[in-house]
């Protein structure tokens, strides 16, 4: 017989994941908590991806960190994969092999390098070697002859045909250029002071961007030989770290600070962004080690990964969390290993690790031959007011049937002890006698459903879905909870 219910939806989830706020202030579109768990273009909460050794390559030997990972083209049909693992650099050709040659690389969890293509040559530097080194994609690396004009520069940039290398050794707030058209040829006056120490350089479309401590500034081309760039300043806040700062189409910079993970346009403004991870989430980062932290800007989901301490006392970065930028939203935290450096390799973000490993970040259903422990959480907004008690009866549930598996599903409210279903998803086959009405479908994958238990009495109701299994995955696309009001029932006063 038909039920008599009124019904409330959660899903699909377009605001994202929000740790500001407790699950009950929160919209049905949004969620309350996550992990492992990406929001997808309709809406939709997907186990992420897994992770594979990048060409099913084996860990370096002895297993060092990653310090560097780079996809370099010297020309327009010419790509290699390059890394600096431990006291070495390597290249990938049916294996890594060594190009260190005579350059001298430091090995440490901390020397991570930044590096650019400089019209066909790759240039790296990391802030702790003396030299910065170069490779043109033959032989072997070789040291960069800056002209002995400094040492030790933390940060890199190729623009306006010339190669740029700021904080250096002895001078945190100087910033050096080459000749133009030629990365090795360095004039006695070509730098310049800051007032604060240089943190990250980032080329725009006309203008070379300076992050320092006490602010953003600009260096514009000026077509004159005498004074070739024009430098403004144009907010006092920058970023915490150049490996961290994403440049985005259309101009537009994404970075990390110590309260947040910001938006910068040119202006004289910086606009927060990650307002919705505060709360339960920002304040446990280990903010001592920003410094260290990176980011991958990924296009073909329109996505940053940026990678973030967890824990107090936590100096690796552990989580990764999502930034949408079409849609204005946060999923994450990717969790489940720790990761040193990053790239965008064959179109996915890759990331070393600190075991000799660079990793495909977004393929398969496992991490190597782990599995991907994954859950997320729905709001639990009270469909009548938080005045009204409610009679929770049962859930319908919506997924894309893609595999045969379980996911358990939790019900929870601060009023009540809530049910725990094992949810059997099953796949788009159809087996007479034994699929279920409503769940066979004939033909390409669909959206399906099946229900779960709910019980008690209380205004709100948040259900979580969870699952960690091998070689499997899942997509949820909404759910639909049944309940009846009670009416307005004063709680009973607690004794104590």
């Amino acid at each position: 017989m038909p039920i008599t219910a009124d019904t409330i939806q959660y899903g699909p989830w377009d605001g994202g994941v929000r740790y500001d706020r407790p699950v009950e202030d929160l919209a049905p579109s949004e969620m309350g908590d996550m992990q492992n768990v990406r929001i997808g273009s309709a809406g939709e909460a997907r186990r992420r991806n897994g992770s594979a050794s990048y060409q099913s390559a084996a860990a370096i030997a002895s297993t060092p960190t990653v310090t560097m990972a780079a996809e370099f083209k010297p020309n327009s049909s010419t790509t290699y994969v390059v890394i600096v693992c431990g006291a070495a650099i390597y290249k990938y050709s049916s294996g890594w092999s060594a190009i260190t040659g005579a350059v001298t690389v430091t090995a440490g969890d901390d020397n991570t390098f930044e590096w650019v293509n400089a019209n066909g040559t790759l240039v790296a530097t990391n802030g702790v070697d003396t030299d910065a080194w170069k490779w043109t994609g033959t032989g072997d690396a070789t040291v960069l002859d800056d002209d002995a004009r400094f040492t030790k520069g933390k940060h890199i940039a190729w623009f306006d045909q010339r190669l740029w290398i700021g904080n250096v050794n002895g001078a945190t707030n100087q910033l050096w250029y080459s000749d133009t058209l030629d990365i090795e040829t360095w004039g006695a006056t070509s730098f310049y002071n800051f007032g604060g120490e240089i943190l990250a350089l980032v080329p725009a479309q006309n203008a070379l961007v300076v992050h320092t401590t006490d602010g953003i500034y600009t260096l514009i081309p000026t077509g004159n030989a005498t004074v070739p760039y024009q430098r403004q300043v144009r907010t006092q806040q920058g970023a915490a770290d150049g490996r961290s700062t994403v440049a985005l189409p259309g101009d537009i910079e994404l970075f990390v600070r110590p309260d947040g993970i910001y938006r910068w346009e040119g202006g004289a403004e910086i606009v927060k962004i990650s307002t919705q991870l505060d709360g339960d989430y920002w304040p446990s980062l280990n903010s001592a080690r920003f410094s260290k932290t990176f980011a991958v800007y990924y296009p073909k989901n329109n996505e940053v990964w940026f990678a973030l301490p967890y824990g107090a006392a936590q100096s690796a970065m552990n989580h990764v969390m999502v930034y949408n930028t079409t849609y204005d939203r946060w999923h994450g935290p990717y969790t489940g290993w720790t990761r040193a450096c990053g790239a965008l390799i064959d179109g996915k973000p890759h990331l070393g690790d600190l075991d000799g490993i660079l990793w495909d970040s977004d393929t398969g259903n496992n991490d190597g031959v782990s599995a991907i422990d994954a859950w997320f959480t729905t709001a639990a907004p009270a469909p009548y007011g938080g005045s009204v008690r409610t009679r929770w009866l049962y859930a319908r549930n919506y997924f894309d049937g893609q595999g045969d598996y379980s996911v358990t599903v939790t019900q929870d409210a601060g009023g009540l002890v809530g049910t725990t279903r094992s949810l059997s998803i099953r796949g788009n086959s159809f087996t007479l006698g034994t699929d279920y009405l409503g769940i066979g479908v004939l033909g390409s994958i669909r959206m399906l459903f099946r229900d779960t238990d709910l019980t008690g009495y209380d205004p709100h109701s948040s259900l979580k879905y969870s699952m960690n299994a091998l070689n499997q995955t899942f997509t949820f696309r909404h759910v639909h909870l049944q309940h009846r009001p009670t009416g307005r029932v004063r709680k009973p006063a607690e004794t104590e």
